[in-house]
């Protein structure tokens, strides 16, 4: 039998990995209103399997952005 990881949970895993990630160059409450943002944008799905990997897409394009322009 296989058990699923309820979706908020692997949301919030997804969040401590992106903010232990890009801890050095991103603020943790930056990195967790983008995730709330994006995921946001796809709570509504009727298939979720693959929201938090979309979630992660997302977050990520928008933190090289943030970084982008916090370096410039």
């Amino acid at each position: 039998m296989v058990q699923t990881v309820p979706l908020a949970a692997q949301i919030d895993k997804l969040t401590r990995r992106l903010s232990e990630e890009f801890s050095g160059s991103v603020p943790d409450d930056v990195v967790r209103g983008l995730v709330s943002e994006v995921y946001g944008e796809l709570a509504a799905s009727r298939v979720t399997q693959f929201v938090p990997v979309l979630v992660d897409r997302g977050v990520r394009q928008r933190l090289r952005t943030y970084r982008s322009s916090a370096a410039a």
